[in-house]
């Protein structure tokens, strides 16, 4: 099988999943909550966040894709680099096509301005109040960012027995807690230069919100993702079932 022919097989099966997303979030974003509201005699409003549908979706199918096409793609002739590229570009593509609908839907919305439903874009709002291309290309970096964590997800899942995985997930639990333990062993001048560094890096300025800080931040940790994923990805074995 050809990387080509390997890239439109996972777009066909990923656009199709995505008009279940889209049915979803018009059921629970739109008609549950409308109807809810009617029951309600109409005194009560709601307030919906689209980047985090967008983001959680292609999360969850950029896990399962990892790990059902490996198995076909293999026994395809397919080489695991080329199944790892036909991976991140369907995902990019993907994440293209839910950032462009989540902007339609959003501006659709406050055109038709339903009284019991407000839909946002809380993070662009707050970094671009102003809607321009950055908007556009830092709601796709979110959503990519969720669908290389989707990858790197799936790999650890298939990569990895339930033994491991609780040790590594232990682990992982940890970690936070061990970071708040070191930070609360800095000194005073040391916590603010860190506190000031992540502010830096989040683009979180003296002079308001920067984008351009936040926009570098997500891709390295796209990078990050996507460099990990390859590394697990270069030894994956096929499973037989027994």
């Amino acid at each position: 099988m050809k990387l080509k022919t390997a890239m439109i097989y996972r777009l066909r099966y990923q656009l199709k999943s995505l008009g279940i997303f889209y049915l979803y979030l018009i059921l629970f974003a739109i008609v549950i909550p409308g109807f809810v509201i009617y029951i309600a005699g109409g005194k009560v409003s709601g307030e919906s966040d689209l980047t985090i549908p967008g983001f959680v979706f292609a999360l969850i199918l950029a896990q399962i894709g990892v790990r059902t096409d490996f198995k076909f793609f293999i026994q395809n002739g397919m080489n695991r680099f080329n199944i790892f590229l036909s991976n991140i570009f369907s995902n990019f593509v993907v994440s293209n096509v839910i950032a462009i609908t989540m902007l339609v839907f959003y501006n659709l919305m406050k055109v038709f301005h339903l009284n019991f439903q407000e839909f946002r874009l809380l993070l662009l709002e707050q970094y671009l109040p102003k809607p321009s291309v950055l908007s556009y290309i830092l709601l796709v970096v979110i959503i990519f960012l969720g669908a290389t964590l989707g990858v790197l997800l799936g790999l650890f899942l298939d990569r990895f027995s339930s033994a491991n995985r609780l040790v590594i997930g232990a682990g992982v639990i940890m970690l936070p807690i061990l970071l708040f333990t070191l930070i609360g062993s800095l000194s005073d001048h040391a916590r603010n230069k860190l506190f000031t560094t992540l502010c830096h890096i989040l683009g979180l300025t003296e002079h308001g919100l920067k984008v351009i800080p936040l926009l570098i931040t997500l891709l390295v940790l796209i990078g990050i993702n996507t460099g990990i994923s390859y590394l697990m990805n270069y030894r994956r074995v096929l499973k037989r079932m027994s």
